[in-house]
């Protein structure tokens, strides 16, 4: 094979890598766009402690598997679950011994809003936007 057909096809191949390379990237970007639109950037606060609320739906718990664990035996293993759909975020009770409260109030399932106050048992979550630095 002719020396030149060679460096010309290894061009051809990094060019296609360097194309698919910068494809990811603007995919990427634009799926942490998306995610942030759907989302609103919030999370839960406790104290100094941040959760951040990377998936759209979110197990709190005491239990191992919770998606945020709080080991506190006033929550119950599978406490409440968040969900959000179009930037909407709401929390809802799994039937947890204590219950949930926002705002000082008892519900089931509620919608939630920024600066909105949960507490599971003893323990009291701020729901808020993302603080851009730390």
């Amino acid at each position: 094979m002719d020396n030149s057909i060679v460096m010309i096809a290894i061009a051809v191949l990094d060019i296609c890598a360097l194309v698919l390379m910068i494809t990811s990237c603007v995919e990427r970007h634009s799926g942490r766009k998306r995610w942030s639109k759907m989302t609103s950037d919030m999370e839960l606060a406790e104290n100094d402690r941040i959760f951040p609320l990377e998936c759209d739906e979110i197990l709190i718990g005491r239990h191992a598997s919770a998606d945020i664990r709080i080991q506190d035996m006033s929550v119950s293993r599978y406490h409440a679950m968040l969900n959000v759909s179009g930037g909407k975020w709401s929390v809802t009770d799994l039937n947890s011994k204590s219950g949930i409260y926002v705002n000082g109030r008892k519900v089931q399932n509620i919608r939630l809003y920024e600066g909105d106050v949960i507490v599971l048992g003893t323990r009291r979550l701020v729901f808020r936007r993302k603080e851009l630095q730390r």
